[in-house]
This record gives C-alpha cells, structure tokens and sequence, in this order.
C-alpha cells in the first residue's frame, strides 16, 4: 500500500477522528501504563498497511513516552531504568530484524494474536510480582526487549518486574515511560537501517505522537478521579476487538 496516497486520501473528519483515537489512546495508556500503542495500532493499518504498522508506532509512542516521562519526571527510578535496559536494548534489536523479516500475513497474524493474549497474560501478571533477583530482572528484561522490537504492546510483559522492584503508581508509569522512550528510539534506528522507515511514515507517526501528548496531562488529572477497573475494561474491550480485526486481515491476506 502506498502510504501517503493513503494517508493523503483521509478527509480532514477522519484525520481528526485519528487524533482523537491518538489523544484518548494516550489517557487510557497513561493511567496504568497500558493499552495507549494497543488502542491506536489499528486503527493505522488501514492507513499506512501491515508492515508500517509498528515503525509508525515506533515514532508515535516516542512522543508519548516522552510527555509522560515530563508528567512523571520526579517520580522516575533511573536506577531500576538502567538495568532493564542493559539487557532489553539489545533483544530489541534482534526483535525489529525479526521483523523486519516476517511477510504481511504472517505479521498480521502475529500482532492480532499477540493482541488477544495480551489480556489473559496481563490479568494473569498483575496478580503477581517478579521477585527481582539478578536472574529475574535479566530473563524478563530480554524478553521485554525481543517482544517490543517485533510487536506493539510489549509493556505487558515489563509490568510484573516493575511491580516486583517496589514501584507504583507515578513511579511505575514515569519509569515504564522513560523505558519505553529508549525501547522506542532504538526500534526507530533499527527501521531506518533496514529500509522500514520512509520519510513519510517518519512524519505520519510524528503527527500521531503530537496526537498524544496532551493525553499524559489528561491521565494525570484523571488518575485521581477514574476508577482503575472501569479504564481497564475499556481498554480490554478495544484490544480484543483489535486483535480480531489483525487476525482477519492475516487470514484473508495468506
């Protein structure tokens, strides 16, 4: 799919509606560190195809992450930051060569796949915390890292560790926002070499980043107010219905 015939042919209303998709994506995510990359992940596959979908996110979250880190800069452990990533940066890059690698159907399949078992894994990881020994935090680190470099949504997998290193509520989102920069600066590199990242999809994503950074503000306002069940359950039920639509899309296209 050409992406800027695409994303050219939008009318000015569905642009709008992408921003605001973008925008509320970003409260949602920004309120428990979930579900923000999962809400608007569909809704641009139809725009710029299957296989930009996650090089365009790499651009958006970046954005996002950034506005959050600012919302919760006081809150971060840059200690518990450090020695995730020394072992998450590197499987991140053998996830975007994985990637990078996978033909559309199969991408397709695997994000819608990975989107619908998202939920169960992360109702099943809240309810328990990583012990954080030195194994521990190197094992789930790699596999956070392998898991974002190929597919939206990674973060699941980090929340458990997170818990288990004592975090919580500003903390855990400002440190998974700080993490998730770095993941997604790296991805943004990675794309670039292997020929995944056009100008134009630099700039889609950047347009859909700016998107979201006014909803770190508005998830800090809502924290206080939003009970944390009723966003969740939202989030389940978008995710769910997203990970059918990716789903469909592979079968249809093998």
């Amino acid at each position: 799919m050409d992406m800027m015939a695409s994303f050219g042919s939008l009318s000015p209303g569905q642009f709008l509606l992408l921003g605001a998709i973008a925008f509320v994506g970003a409260i949602l995510g920004g309120i428990s560190s979930f579900g923000a990359g999962l809400i608007v992940t569909p809704f641009l596959m139809p725009v710029v195809g299957v296989k930009a979908v996650v090089p365009v996110m790499s651009i958006a979250m970046t954005l996002g992450n950034l506005s959050r880190v600012w919302v919760y800069r006081h809150e971060i452990d840059r200690a518990i930051v450090l020695r995730i990533m020394l072992p998450a940066l590197p499987c991140v890059v053998m996830g975007t060569l994985v990637y990078s690698y996978l033909p559309q159907a199969l991408l397709a399949l695997l994000i819608g796949l990975f989107l619908l078992v998202s939920i169960p894994l992360r109702r099943y990881m809240a309810r328990r915390a990583v012990t954080p020994t030195p194994g521990a935090v190197l094992g789930v680190s790699g596999v956070f890292g392998l898991v974002s470099g190929a597919l939206p949504g990674g973060g699941v997998v980090l929340m458990p560790l997170l818990l288990g290193l004592g975090l919580a509520r500003g903390a855990i989102v400002g440190t998974d926002a700080l993490i998730g920069t770095a993941v997604n600066v790296t991805k943004t590199l990675m794309f670039g070499k292997l020929d995944l990242m056009t100008t134009e999809l630099f700039l889609a994503g950047l347009l859909i980043g700016l998107c979201m950074v006014p909803g770190a503000y508005g998830a800090r306002w809502l924290i206080e107010r939003m009970h944390v069940k009723m966003h969740t359950a939202l989030v389940e039920v978008l995710v769910i219905g997203s990970g059918f639509s990716f789903v469909w899309t592979g079968l249809v296209a093998w």
